[in-house]
């Protein structure tokens, strides 16, 4: 029973991870320039949706103004979840994704702010891969114990351990990077 559940729970956190990854993906890619309209975003304001004050979570309203367009061409925007607090009247590079409503920070930071996710979503992946590859049980590992080399098994699960340290050390480097971000 302790197995099958393991095995469930793994199923389904691979699920929420995989989506997660997808999606972090995307965002990564619209702010990478890989895709999308170019532009630029004009706060209108902002606004902490945090009622306690403890962990601030902004959401800002503006307007999206692709590249060479006019006022016009202005889209109303409100962004969720955007971890700043834009001063007023301020802009900045961004990209609009294939549903007008999907604006991203574009460039260096953009891409770094997107990026820690991607990392983490695909450790986890590499965590859960890990433990369903790597031999289990004492007589499998007495057997790795005396071979010469380790099995194809033990390989494939050690070079998920290495996309592990790898995926988590690109997370956390992204996320000092965040912390030293320049505020506009």
């Amino acid at each position: 029973m302790k197995r099958v559940l393991g095995w469930v729970s793994g199923v389904l956190l691979a699920l929420v991870m995989t989506f997660w990854c997808v999606t972090a993906t995307a965002d990564l890619a619209l702010s990478a320039g890989i895709y999308g309209t170019p532009g630029t975003y004009k706060v209108e304001d902002c606004y902490d949706t945090d009622d306690s004050r403890k962990n601030s979570d902004y959401a800002c309203h503006g307007d999206f103004t692709p590249d060479g367009g006019t006022a016009d061409d202005a889209v109303y925007v409100r962004l969720t979840d955007t971890g700043h607090d834009y001063p007023d009247g301020s802009t900045f590079d961004a990209r609009q994704g294939i549903e007008p409503d999907t604006i991203q920070r574009a460039g260096f930071w953009g891409v770094v702010g997107e990026l820690w996710q991607v990392a983490i979503s695909i450790a986890v992946l590499a965590v859960l891969a890990y433990q369903a590859i790597k031999p289990h049980g004492e007589a499998a590992q007495r057997r790795e114990a005396h071979r010469r080399e380790p099995s194809r098994r033990q390989k494939v699960a050690d070079g998920f351990g290495s996309v592990v340290v790898i995926a988590g050390a690109v997370a956390i480097l992204s996320w000092i990077a965040m912390l030293v971000e320049p505020r506009p």
